[in-house]
């Protein structure tokens, strides 16, 4: 009879494809899995190794934005988890997760609960890495709600003990990136764009190409924000020009494309334009993406087709997530097309929509807290 793998030596294979994972070595990661998974078929039977090769495998399909799989996921566990004994880490990392998957589909002040559920649990976690990443992705999850201050604290944390760790570059770098929106969002526009320029530079001299084509993009919303539509335009490009896979993520690659057709509509190159938003039309299709679905219909009907109804109903989609960055936004670009338009009333509509929307962004910190 063939002897069965330690479980014990199985859980530290899993511990090795955890960190790859960690350190987005997609490379690394794939070819860990491809090994676990023979050594799963060959170990003695224990529950808590193969719920944590299950949690593992869930944050793996988010890193190469397989969504629905990882929900599928996360989902079995939640009815295994009811029958099992699981000990803190695994609580943690089930709660984590789950943070992950919904922050993922921009459901930020969800997110943030789970977050906080899993912090219940990280005081046992002896890993420092562990609670870098914790507060990498709080910073995350806050700045998807504008909360730019609790954002930049928890990513200063999380900094400062990546800095102490020479295999998590790439982490300082997307860190870096964190702080540069929070920066630009409170209005310290010159010291975020001169740090998004450094992040490229840093990206290029360690081979980290998709967190360069990150710095691109992100320096091309800064130029948008600015109205300096020539040079937004020109990142873009160049985020799409550096060579580099788009089927690990589409998702990343949809917002660049979305960003792309939408400052050629705002630089009147509609069919370029066009060209750009049928791409990224397709891709959200592809992905299931419904917030960019709903953002590619409110370009269309500012840009190619102009239907205040059909405007309003797509915007109305975006108020019922309480995603009033992106309803603001949105708005006041509906509100300046249709001032250059020479369509005042309509202008006028969306400029105060614009403002409503604005004001709306505090509350989402309330809703956090009642959560």
């Amino acid at each position: 009879m063939t002897e069965k793998l330690a479980s014990s030596e199985v859980a530290n294979r899993l511990n090795e494809w955890y960190d790859s994972i960690k350190r987005h070595d997609i490379e690394k990661a794939t070819k860990c899995k491809e090994e676990i998974k023979k050594s799963i078929d060959e170990m003695e039977e224990d529950q808590n190794v193969l719920l944590y090769y299950n949690l593992i495998d869930s944050r793996y399909k988010q890193v190469i934005q397989r969504f629905d799989e990882s929900r599928n996921i996360l989902n079995d566990i939640k009815e295994q988890g009811e029958n099992t004994e699981t000990d803190e880490l695994l609580r943690f990392y089930y709660y984590f997760f789950n943070g992950l998957y919904e922050f993922y589909r921009r459901n930020y002040i969800q997110a943030i609960h789970y977050y906080r559920q899993a912090e219940t649990y990280l005081e046992d976690i002896p890993d420092e890495i562990e609670h870098a990443e914790f507060h990498f992705q709080l910073a995350n999850a806050y700045y998807g709600i504008d909360q730019n201050f609790f954002s930049l604290s928890h990513a200063e944390k999380a900094i400062g003990i990546y800095k102490k760790h020479d295999h998590y570059v790439n982490r300082q770098i997307s860190l870096k990136m964190a702080i540069a929106a929070n920066r630009f969002d409170l209005n310290r526009h010159d010291s975020a764009m001169s740090l998004y320029k450094e992040v490229i530079q840093i990206s290029s001299k360690h081979g980290q190409t998709f967190l360069e084509v990150l710095g691109h993009y992100n320096l091309g919303l800064c130029y948008e924000y600015l109205n300096e539509l020539e040079a937004a335009k020109g990142c873009f490009e160049t985020a799409l020009d550096i060579e580099y896979s788009q089927e690990n993520k589409k998702d990343t690659y949809l917002e660049i494309k979305y960003m792309l057709a939408r400052v050629l509509f705002k630089m009147d190159q509609l069919e370029e334009g066009k060209g750009w938003f049928n791409v990224a039309k397709t891709l959200a299709d592809e992905t299931g993406e419904e917030t960019y679905k709903t953002k590619l219909a409110i370009l269309h009907h500012i840009y190619l087709e102009p239907n205040e109804l059909l405007l309003d109903e797509e915007l109305e989609t975006l108020r019922k997530r309480k995603l009033w960055h992106d309803v603001s936004d949105l708005a006041a670009n509906a509100g300046r097309h249709f001032k250059k338009k020479e369509m005042y009333k309509l202008a006028t509509k969306y400029f105060v929509e614009a403002l409503q929307s604005k004001e709306k962004i505090p509350t989402l910190q309330e809703e956090v807290e009642k959560v």
